[in-house]
């Protein structure tokens, strides 16, 4: 199996820790290990400080398994496996599926959820998002021609990253739904899931409306704590659990034991979490309104209603491949262009998640003027 280069990590593994600025991280602000201790109960905070260093169980802490659980209806500790958020990519797609499997998959979406099922020896389609006046659409009729009767798994991903996209209730539904008349198995991306302005917009998880479908969440987007590496893989299908936890051997077999104590910590507080990311993406779209209005002929940009992150047109001559390397060149400013995320326009990825932005955009500034002027 040989896979692509990853060509977003390869983008961020280039700029993300030796520029100054950066307006395109994925995720939301992260926490500090005081910030998040600040939160523990005694409990949890002696928990945290005599733990025992050993191996794990395998399938994760039962403790945390169960709050996991709780946040999915009808869920219990038995359909949670705990992961490393990536892992949680590669476990189902190189268990489940063999050379020759047809495979449906949301584009653009992160690289791996698809470049492992290509390198697996699968025969992809892609299900494409469509521009609108006001923002991004992915059309269910379009979905539904594409599924085939040998489709074996259908992988979305909302709210969508890049897009920020989320579909209504009821759409979501009838997504689920042409999966479960096929009997497919629906991997689902929610790592962005709890980030909704609105708390009435969340929609279901797809292992709480089918039960062949398996979820991907996380603390790295909403929760703030990406360098935690704790994520979580959901199914009630017993045999395909079975499947992941065999796979789950060869790769980091248990995860570690001070980050499960501070997932617990952080998911016993996750409203609290979650609200903190929320209030700080809102307060860089007001910003963002400000600033990006100051040059509406030069930027087009559609504010998401939930996750972290959204595209933004460079409506000019210049391509944003060459923008986002005078911001770097000039002002250290690292600005992720689409076609890093193979995506076809000029369109640059917005991060709204962090609460250096505003500087980060205030340094960028120079560089506009300089390149348009």
């Amino acid at each position: 199996m040989k896979f692509a280069p990853f060509k977003i990590e390869n983008f961020f593994r280039q700029h993300e820790f030796s520029a100054p600025y950066g307006i395109s991280q994925s995720d939301s602000e992260p926490l500090t290990l005081d910030e998040l201790l600040t939160y523990a109960s005694p409990e949890r905070r002696e928990q945290f400080e005599t733990l025992w260093l050993g191996y794990t169980e395998t399938q994760g802490h039962p403790e945390l398994r169960h709050a996991i659980a709780q946040m999915h209806a009808g869920l219990s500790a038995a359909d949670v496996i705990e992961v490393v958020p990536e892992e949680g990519v590669f476990l189902p797609m190189t268990s489940l599926l063999n050379p020759g499997d047809h495979v449906v998959v949301m584009q653009p979406s992160f690289q791996s959820l698809w470049e492992i099922a290509r390198a697996t020896g699968c025969e992809l389609s892609f299900w494409h998002q469509r521009r609108m006046v006001d923002g991004w659409r992915f059309d269910i009729d379009e979905l539904e021609r594409l599924l085939r009767p040998d489709t074996r798994m259908l992988v979305i991903n909302f709210p969508h990253n890049p897009s920020g996209y989320l579909p209504t209730c009821a759409d979501f539904e009838r997504i689920v739904e042409l999966a479960r008349r096929r009997g497919l198995i629906l991997f689902s991306d929610e790592i962005y899931r709890f980030t909704e302005h609105d708390e009435r917009l969340r929609l279901p998880s797809a292992c709480e409306l089918y039960e062949r479908a398996i979820v991907l969440g996380g603390l790295s987007k909403c929760f703030g704590l990406p360098g935690l590496r704790v994520g979580w893989l959901i199914t009630r299908d017993r045999e395909l659990s079975h499947e992941l936890q065999e796979m789950k051997s060869y790769t980091t077999i248990c995860g570690s034991a001070p980050a499960e104590i501070l997932a617990l910590i952080a998911l016993e507080n996750r409203e609290a979490l979650t609200r903190r990311s929320i209030e700080i993406v809102k307060t860089n779209i007001s910003h963002c309104c400000d600033f990006f209005g100051r040059y509406g002929d030069l930027f087009w940009i559609a504010y998401p209603d939930c996750g972290t992150i959204t595209l933004a047109e460079l409506k000019a001559e210049m391509s944003v491949s060459d923008f986002a390397a005078a911001a770097i060149r000039a002002a250290g400013v690292t600005v992720l262009p689409a076609e890093v995320m193979h995506i076809d326009g000029n369109y640059f990825r917005l991060g709204l998640g962090r609460r250096s932005l505003p500087e980060a955009l205030e340094a960028l500034e120079p560089v506009i003027k300089d390149c348009f002027r």
